[in-house]
């Protein structure tokens, strides 16, 4: 039996240790929290006389010599973390950069920017990384393809965005190919490779062959903005027959960007296409003609089972402006509702019904063709249509246009 003496005593015992653990570990919080605050605070003044150096207007000798000053007085990891929130493409970031690595020693960061390390100190790598390509390091670039292999996404993104922004073909490289690897989130490469500093074009194109479709459709989509060569549109006009639908929709639209005769040309087939996108793209492509001639091709899209390709048509044809008219009218006795709405909205936006409307009220003996054209528009677009257009209308005009549209069966009590 356990001696009730011997118990107390090791429950006090427990209980003791156990408040010296939480005192020495409260204590060791609170003088965490007050090191990070002092940390916190030496970086914002650090900062803060960055930005008034780099707002003063002084002469760039003088800035010079006023950062050396800052930075030589200042911590190298304070420095580090000062990097983080240096402003991009500023000459005040270059000589802060310049600086820290004159001051102190280089080696030191380029040592910080090679090392992998934990979740918890990847800010060190990435800070150095920034703070050497902003200084202009010679060895920048094979530093970063070093990052890029990286376990830790958050060192892979920062070395992405720091390579989008040297004006070099290695880094440009650096980028395709981890576009090419998967690396790193397609979309957020392609941006920065669509922003590089130089011409890339050379390295892109190689990208419309490459077995991924994925890395075909960024390829296309990447090249629309640079400089059109015959054997590139070449290259993308047979891309509209690719077997990936999303390189489809890319190369009709580049190609449209490029040379629009060749685009629209390439778009006509693909109005029929099995996938909505690409019928939809195809639309905006022949659109950018802003041909009327071009309306019986776009057309039948009025009653594509895809709203968005109904959009996209809606869209083409006003761009074709008021002659599409002849095409819409049958349409409007079209079996399928959402065509027979869409040619209504479309003759609307593009000013028909309110010449029209207008023009027959305002005479005596209204046209009966006219009228009955007047009452396919209004019972295809709906009570919300005509009630738009009576509020569009002059104010001497609403009575007569009122009572023309009550002729035609539409109720508008709503409307004043």
């Amino acid at each position: 039996m356990t001696d009730p003496a011997h118990l107390s005593a090791a429950v006090v015992w427990l209980l003791g240790t156990l408040g010296t653990l939480w005192l020495c570990l409260s204590g060791w919080l609170v003088l965490a929290a007050r090191h990070a605050r002092a940390r916190s605070a030496a970086v914002r003044c650090v900062l803060a006389e960055f930005h008034r150096v780099e707002s003063s207007g002084m002469l760039p000798e003088e800035q010079v010599r006023q950062l050396e000053a800052l930075v030589s007085g200042t911590d190298r990891l304070l420095l580090l973390r000062a990097a983080t929130s240096l402003p991009e493409r500023s000459p005040a970031t270059e000589i802060f950069a310049r600086s820290a690595t004159t001051c102190h020693d280089l080696a030191w960061f380029v040592e910080q920017a090679s090392a992998r390390r934990g979740p918890r100190a990847n800010w060190r790598r990435i800070a150095a990384l920034r703070l050497l390509a902003y200084q202009g390091y010679s060895g920048i670039v094979p530093l970063l393809g070093q990052a890029m292999t990286d376990h830790h996404s958050e060192v892979v993104g920062a070395a992405v965005m720091t390579l989008g922004r040297i004006p070099d073909m290695k880094a440009a490289e650096l980028l395709i190919n981890a576009l090419k690897s998967r690396q790193y989130p397609a979309s957020r490469i392609a941006t920065y490779l669509d922003r590089f500093p130089i011409p890339i074009s050379h390295l892109l194109r190689p990208l419309l062959q490459h077995p991924d479709d994925t890395v075909r459709y960024w390829g296309v989509m990447l090249l629309a903005r640079h400089k059109p060569t015959a054997a590139l549109e070449r290259d993308l006009v047979g891309l509209t027959n690719d077997a990936a639908p999303l390189v489809r929709r890319a190369a009709v639209a580049t190609l449209t960007r490029m040379n629009q005769a060749e685009g629209i040309k390439a778009a006509q087939p693909l109005l029929a296409d099995a996938v909505w996108y690409v019928r939809a793209h195809a639309a905006r492509a022949i659109a950018e003609a802003e041909d009327p001639e071009l309306a019986p091709l776009v057309s039948p899209l009025l009653a594509d089972r895809e709203w968005w390709v109904r959009a996209a048509a809606k869209d083409a044809l006003q761009r074709m402006g008021t002659e599409v008219w002849a095409t819409l009218v049958p349409y409007l006795d079209h079996p399928d509702r959402f065509a027979r709405n869409g040619a209504a909205e479309v003759l609307q936006n593009v000013g028909i019904l309110d010449s029209l409307i207008v023009l027959e009220a305002a005479t005596t003996r209204p046209s009966p063709a006219k009228i009955e054209m007047l009452r396919k528009i209004t019972s295809a677009g709906g009570t919300r249509m005509a009630e738009a257009l009576l509020d569009r209308v002059d104010a001497g005009s609403r009575a007569r246009v009122r009572d023309l549209l009550a002729t035609l069966g539409l109720e508008l009590a709503g409307v004043a």
